[in-house]
């Protein structure tokens, strides 16, 4: 996997940084996925009203991660060139040898899937890096809509290739308090946030594993700072709040 971050908005820029990954799987994707965590999403603080921000990311952790498990998964091993992470000023592109597979069509895509390498996807399965439940298409353009991404637009129509593009947060939209993508017909209505499918789930109480789990999440500290712990004490409470490191903790709505 090739990583390249340019300046600017094109591959014209400067290089500004540039990293190589490989070797066997196993090693490689515990590595490529803390690099995603640590060397591409980034956070600041927006203004909601004059006495109060809120924190938003760049690019949702969630969403990078699984395209990036999905390139790894399905791609084509018999090509030599590289999964291509690009990075500009204002989206990431990433593009993977290897085009639909099987019953997989650009008619169908991404509501049929199948996989050009059965013994990697399960291998990725078995590590829980994927779960082959063929909805990593759906939650991307969940996480990317709550967090206020333009939806990731992907190009099907290739048989060597494979390309997404994710743009980045508007900051400009964020600061007047919207997230809904300029390209989104205002009639749509939105789907459920993460902060609804939360108080739901925790009508009954609930541990933090398996609401992350519910709600889509393998990272379960990512997901308690980014999701959890903003609603504790306005929408959510701790079962044990004078405990509240327990492994027995739970949540429950107030």
């Amino acid at each position: 996997m090739q990583f390249v971050r340019f300046a600017g908005k094109d591959k014209g820029g400067d290089i500004l940084n540039e990293r190589q990954f490989s070797g066997p799987l196993y090693k490689m994707l515990p590595a490529l996925e803390s690099f995603v965590k640590d060397g591409i999403i980034t956070q600041r603080p927006v203004p909601e009203s004059l006495f109060r921000e809120k924190t938003v990311w760049n690019y949702p952790e969630g969403a990078i991660r699984e395209l990036m498990m999905n390139a790894c998964m399905h791609r084509d091993y018999q090509s030599n060139m590289p999964i291509r992470l690009y990075q500009f000023d204002n989206y990431i592109e990433i593009m993977n040898a290897g085009g639909l597979y099987g019953e997989a069509r650009p008619e169908n895509f991404p509501s049929v899937n199948d996989y050009r390498n059965p013994l990697v996807a399960e291998a990725m399965r078995v590590m829980k890096y994927v779960n082959k439940f063929n909805r990593g298409v759906t939650r991307v353009q969940e996480m990317l809509k709550e967090n206020g991404n333009a939806p990731a637009v992907f190009d099907v129509n290739t048989i060597t290739a494979f390309r997404v593009t994710v743009q980045a947060t508007n900051e400009a939209d964020l600061s007047k308090g919207t997230s809904q993508p300029p390209s989104q017909p205002p009639s749509q209505p939105p789907s459920q946030s993460f902060e609804e499918k939360i108080v739901e789930f925790c009508k009954e109480p609930r541990s933090v594993a398996e609401i992350a789990a519910y709600c889509g999440f393998k990272d379960v500290k990512h997901f308690r700072e980014r999701y959890l712990n903003p609603l504790l004490g306005s929408r959510i409470q701790m079962t044990k709040p004078d405990k509240p490191t327990s492994r027995f903790q739970k949540y429950i709505i107030l």
